[in-house]
């Protein structure tokens, strides 16, 4: 994958959720609770949404160590082509 194309899903992950955490916080203020529900179910959100952020900054960890291992062998690839050569 390009620099570019990772990016790309980078973003497209980051704004998906954003959208579901802004769907989520407006589907739980339009829902008709007591004050003290509405808080616990807006904290159990925000630490879904803190959990979720942590995987996806972990899987896009992996993703990138993997990118980079595979490059790094390309080029030592290439390295010992051109000096075949």
């Amino acid at each position: 994958m390009t620099e570019s194309s990772n990016q790309s899903i980078g973003s497209a992950m980051l704004m998906f959720a954003a959208g579901v955490a802004i769907g989520g916080l407006l589907v739980a203020l339009n829902t008709p609770k007591t004050g003290p529900e509405l808080r616990e179910d807006l904290r159990r959100m925000g630490r879904r949404a803190r959990d979720r952020a942590e995987d996806l900054g972990e899987e896009a960890e992996r993703g990138w160590e993997r990118v980079k291992g595979r490059a790094g062998g390309a080029a030592e690839a290439a390295g010992r082509e051109i000096k075949e050569d």
